[in-house]
């Protein structure tokens, strides 16, 4: 006996439609008004064919082309990796040359947003942390920083005993002058972040680094600086030692600081998108965007990562737009240069298929409603600040994995990541703070330790997009104020400084 299951038609024109729940043959589902019965077992989050689409045709999601049909498919057939074409390179090599061609005033780069600061009514000040340097902070860490591979062993132990987070290094020592500098600014940015009390730097004493560089560095902001060397100071117990006595010491200090009053525009805000499945671009995602609008709107300020770059559409002007395609063109011919055909290759990986994502388009569409509605108004480098309200994009143009990404986030001096996961992670930060949103209803459930907010609601039409972000920014503001996250409560304290390539010289 058939029956009728969920299902989900994001575009009018799309000519596919997503399953909510799993479909067995015979079963159908409501589209558009429409009967469609499903030829064969569909997977939840998976497409299922709303008209037959010749050997050839375009896949449509999102309202766009996502991919081509690679043999023929009947209206009511599971659309998969094995019956789509995922021409990405081709779509994107024509899409960039097309934008070229188009005269700098034939876009309009005006803000989208759709918020005022008025209708929102949001509290003007959060419970912060001053610095010295005028930034504020929401957590007061003292943080152990490694200064050479050969240093970690002690600074776990030191992190372990006094339960404070810390950062490692893959190297810092034998490495070229152009990583060294990424390491370099790795190391400072982490000890001067709005949310670092003080600082423990632990080295064996022969490294690249040299400590004293990094200290004073730090220093300059006026936090405490404590610098161990293990082969200077007496080996590695007494280091260890040493490092706990002067944690502990740096504990007592920051909390005896108190909260004060901070601007809630001053807080720095991203959004990334890491283990997406097929929820997180119609939940967990567009959630996240709608937070940031409203931080947008009352002045704030967001980062994104573009690693892949982006087009014209997403920029504040025609300069951004073309630099925006000059990263997307970089990080694509090195795909192409490392394993021939592209990122479509090896992306979307094995486990975003499963959840739904055949294609690299599929996956970007879901990935860019993070960012929301306001233009990108400049590229940042790798651990440059934020330079004002409004969002902004980081050039990661060597690629942008989770922990890459989030230390990247964090080097630019965001307080919060709004992390969306739809398959799950646990990644946290040594420094930025770590908010996981899931819109899938199984992982929200089954991985609930390491989930924040569940966008299940919106997924499902029992909230709106709206009063999804808005309890959303309620959270923010909730973990601002000093709520702990999951990331926190489980200790997952990450560190990766990205390394640098060789993209117009920057990295």
């Amino acid at each position: 006996m058939e029956n009728c299951k969920k299902s989900m038609l994001i575009e009018p024109n799309d000519n596919v439609a997503v399953a909510v729940e799993p479909i067995e043959a015979g079963d159908y589902t409501m589209v558009a008004g429409e009967k469609l019965t499903a030829n064969q077992f569909i997977k939840e989050g998976h497409k299922i064919a709303r008209v037959d689409i010749a050997k050839g045709g375009e896949i449509l999601k999102y309202g766009v082309h996502i991919g081509v049909a690679s043999k023929d498919i009947k209206k009511g057939d599971w659309v998969y990796e094995e019956n789509v074409y995922d021409d990405f390179e081709e779509i994107n090599r024509d899409q960039r040359a097309y934008y070229r061609s188009m005269a700098p005033d034939a876009l309009d780069y005006t803000d989208t947003r759709i918020y005022t600061k008025e209708e929102l009514n949001l509290p003007e000040t959060i419970m912060g942390y001053k610095r010295a340097d005028s930034s504020f902070g929401i957590r007061n860490q003292v943080l152990v920083i490694s200064l050479v591979q050969c240093s970690n062993n002690a600074v776990q132990r030191i992190s372990t005993a006094c339960n404070v987070p810390a950062t490692f290094v893959d190297a810092a020592c034998g490495e070229f002058p152009d990583r060294f500098a990424r390491t370099l600014k790795g190391f400072i940015t982490a000890g001067t972040h709005p949310n670092t009390f003080g600082v423990v730097l632990l080295s064996l004493g022969c490294q690249q680094t040299n400590p004293e560089e990094v200290a004073e560095a730090i220093r300059k902001t006026g936090r405490p600086v404590v610098n161990i060397s293990i082969q200077a100071d007496g080996g590695v117990t007494k280091a260890i030692a040493d490092g706990i006595q002067a944690v502990n010491e740096m504990k007592a200090q920051a909390a005896a600081q108190k909260r004060e009053p901070c601007p809630t525009s001053g807080l720095v805000i991203s959004g990334y998108n890491g283990g997406s499945d097929w929820t997180s671009g119609l939940s967990a995602n567009p959630a996240v965007g709608e937070a940031i609008d409203m931080h947008l709107a009352i002045g704030g300020k967001a980062v994104q990562i573009c690693g892949r770059g982006g087009y014209p559409t997403n920029a504040g002007s025609y300069e951004i737009g073309m630099r925006l395609m000059e990263i997307g063109d970089f990080f694509n011919e090195d795909c192409a240069r490392r394993g021939g055909k592209g990122l479509s290759q090896v992306n979307p990986t094995p486990g975003n298929k499963a959840g739904g994502l055949t294609t690299m388009t599929e996956k970007n569409l879901g990935s860019f409603k993070t960012q929301g509605h306001g233009r990108i108004l400049g590229i940042l480098d790798c651990g440059d600040p934020v330079p004002g309200p409004g969002n902004w994009g980081i050039n990661q143009a060597q690629g942008a994995n989770d922990a890459y990404a989030s230390t990247s986030l964090a080097m630019s001096g965001c307080h919060i990541c709004l992390f969306t996961t739809g398959r799950g992670n646990p990644i946290g930060n040594a420094c930025m703070t770590t908010i996981k949103i899931t819109g899938n209803p199984n992982t929200a459930a089954i991985l609930e330790d390491m989930i924040d907010y569940s966008a299940k609601p919106m997924l499902y039409g029992e909230k709106t997009l709206q009063e999804s972000g808005r309890e959303l920014y309620d959270l923010i503001l909730r973990v601002a104020n000093g709520e702990e996250t999951k990331a926190e409560k489980l200790g997952d304290y990450s560190w990766t400084t990205p390394h640098g390539t060789s993209y117009n010289g920057d990295y």
